[in-house]
């Protein structure tokens, strides 16, 4: 063979290495398994659990969406809004975006949110998910052109700007020529489980689900922030809490809306410890568990001194340090509202108004009659029959221990002489919904300062039956104004009437896997795996966010800190044309080449 010929194949060797390149370095698909748990329903206005909500928020856009922060909102389908007042008349307008599509191509329209607003304003009842006050006051709505939509309400009624526009945050706009076609969605109210009901214009589109057990995802290119950097998600249904921390320390998962507490995430990173890839997140929760008293049975539960001697007979944070040690919980907050909601909530804990005192507790209970007359250890009540507090408590293997402290609460009543029947109940929210319990430990995730409504008189949240006009009349002036302060007033009236035994706000942490996948933006309303983790870089790691919380005992003042370790990571790209060793390849060659020539 001549120095010619070997020139030329060399050469074309080259220039395949040219075309083929590209393609061979091209970066895989990112493909993410996330864990979720089971739901009752899956359909954007219908789910009532964050369960299902955590995967249609990848699916739906509301309007208006919280920022990668979790605390600003921002614009979603919604480029911006305005308000202004005329008359008698709040007129909401909303801007819509001209580059949103469903995923079937066709473009989203005000029409289309029209159509999804008076649809849950047919029925608020089975249409759950959006917050009502979307609908407070609304009296017309206008689709001005394609792209530009007006709410008028009455500004009488219609809440607070603020309020309202987090309430639209809300509400997943669904498409009218999909939700009006009878062969497709049958019943708009059932639960969905095909992916051609499931069209959406999210940035992920529905491929596959198995109601049971998983929903596949697929990245969709013509959102309108563009693709997201992951390609692919699949959603598997994990009920347990163990197997889901198996599958992530194996690998199997990469992250998922469960969390640990207390001796759980020690357990949990012990099994890790060697694993850098895996990666914990820590944020106060939303959350609040209380101990409740319902009010519907009457006497005692209705009478504040009764209440009160329930308080000063727990030693709260003692409780819950036992369980959750001393970085695992915030003490609860007796106005309900805790430290996420930031100027909204006065911080009250129990300790603070009803400190421990076993013997004030006791002194209360002998003033209302309560007192041991056959000697067997147990007060009798007033009119000298046995009185038995039936307490209902989540069933054994509670993540938030509620059966062991069940347990505790239990022991420190019986030392002052209050008997009580503790029910770890596996049918609990049966029994929650049936009313039949005395008190009872349970949990509440408000979402917005708004969901104080739970206790004004008639609100089907309002599961205790607490009634107070002073406090529905302030939280009407509150939901109009959105001011804190008639937020702190409200709550220092629950804390007044001991409406309930504030507990804790739990810390969660969840775990997330960096080495499929390095994008990650947790936040404090969907943690790991929030809209905003998928959509791309660049991003910042949070290797751990850590929440401290003090309290002064001079101010009684709580104060949150966010400690962040950052790597700040670029997404990679390739090129078209040639990089990496064949570019070298070829920058040598060619000088040979040319040099073989003369």
């Amino acid at each position: 063979m001549n120095m010619g010929a070997l020139s030329r194949i060399v050469l074309v060797l080259f220039l395949a290495g040219i075309v083929a390149t590209p393609a061979a370095l091209a970066s895989p698909d990112i493909e993410l398994v996330l864990a979720t748990r089971q739901w009752k329903t899956f359909n954007p206005l219908t789910s009532s659990t964050v369960y299902a909500n955590v995967v249609l928020d990848k699916i739906y856009e509301p309007l208006i969406r919280w920022d990668d922060s979790g605390f600003k909102l921002t614009g979603a389908l919604a480029e911006k809004w305005e308000f202004k007042t005329e008359g008698d008349k709040k007129i909401l307008t909303f801007y819509l975006r001209k580059d949103a599509k469903w995923h079937d191509g066709k473009e989203v329209t005000a029409d289309d949110v029209k159509y999804t607003i008076e649809l849950f304003k047919s029925d608020p009842a089975k249409f759950v998910n959006p917050d009502p006050l979307i609908i407070k006051g609304l009296k017309e709505i206008k689709v001005i052109d394609k792209h530009t939509i007006q709410l008028i309400y009455d500004a009488n009624e219609a809440p607070a700007d603020t309020f309202l526009e987090m309430a639209f945050t809300t509400l997943f706009i669904v498409p009218k020529h999909i939700w009006t076609n009878k062969s497709i969605i049958p019943d708009p109210t059932a639960s969905l489980d095909k992916p051609e009901q499931l069209i959406g214009c999210g940035p992920f589109k529905v491929v596959e689900i198995k109601p049971d057990e998983y929903v596949k995802l697929e990245a969709f290119p013509e959102h309108y922030l563009g693709k997201p950097e992951v390609d692919k998600v699949i959603f598997k249904i994990i009920k347990d809490r163990n197997q889901f921390a198996m599958m992530v320390a194996a690998g199997e998962v990469d992250a998922g809306y469960h969390y640990f507490f207390g001796k759980y995430l020690e357990e949990f990173k012990k099994m890790v410890a060697n694993d850098p890839n895996v990666q914990i997140y820590r944020t106060a929760s939303k959350s609040i568990h209380l101990l409740a008293f319902n009010f519907k049975k009457g006497f005692p539960y209705n009478n504040l001194e009764f209440r009160k001697a329930i308080a000063y007979a727990l030693p709260v944070d003692k409780i819950v340090q036992k369980y959750y040690g001393t970085d695992g919980a915030v003490l609860g907050s007796m106005g309900f509202l805790g430290p996420f909601f930031g100027d909204f909530a006065e911080y009250l804990p129990k300790e603070k108004l009803y400190p421990y005192d076993p013997e004030k507790a006791k002194q209360l209970l002998d003033k209302l009659g309560f007192k041991d007359i056959n000697g067997d250890g147990y007060r009798e009540t007033p009119d000298g029959k046995p009185f038995e507090i039936y307490l209902l408590t989540r069933a054994p293997g509670d993540s938030f221990f509620r059966d062991a402290i069940g347990d505790e609460i239990a022991h420190y009543l019986e030392e002052v002489g209050l008997k009580v029947k503790v029910d770890k109940a596996g049918d609990y929210w049966d029994k929650w919904g049936a009313g039949s319990w005395d008190m009872a430990i349970v949990g509440f995730v408000p979402h917005k300062p708004t969901d104080l409504a739970w206790f004004t008189t008639g609100n089907p949240g309002n599961r205790v039956g607490y009634s107070n006009p002073e406090f529905d009349k302030l939280f009407n002036e509150f939901e109009k104004t959105g001011d804190p302060k008639l937020a702190h007033k409200l709550e220092e009236i629950l804390a007044n009437d001991v409406v309930f035994i504030a507990l804790y706000h739990p810390v969660v942490a969840t775990p997330y896997r960096i080495d499929h996948y390095r994008g990650w933006k947790p936040n404090p309303r969907y943690y790991t795996v929030g809209y905003w983790s998928l959509i791309g870089s660049p991003t910042k790691i949070i290797k751990e966010t850590q929440v401290v919380t003090t309290t002064t005992k001079e101010k009684e003042v709580i104060t949150t800190t966010v400690e962040k370790k950052e790597t700040i990571t670029t997404t990679q790209t390739v090129e078209k044309g040639t990089c990496g060793p064949a570019a070298l390849v070829g920058l040598v060659l060619i000088p040979l080449l040319l040099r073989r020539r003369k």
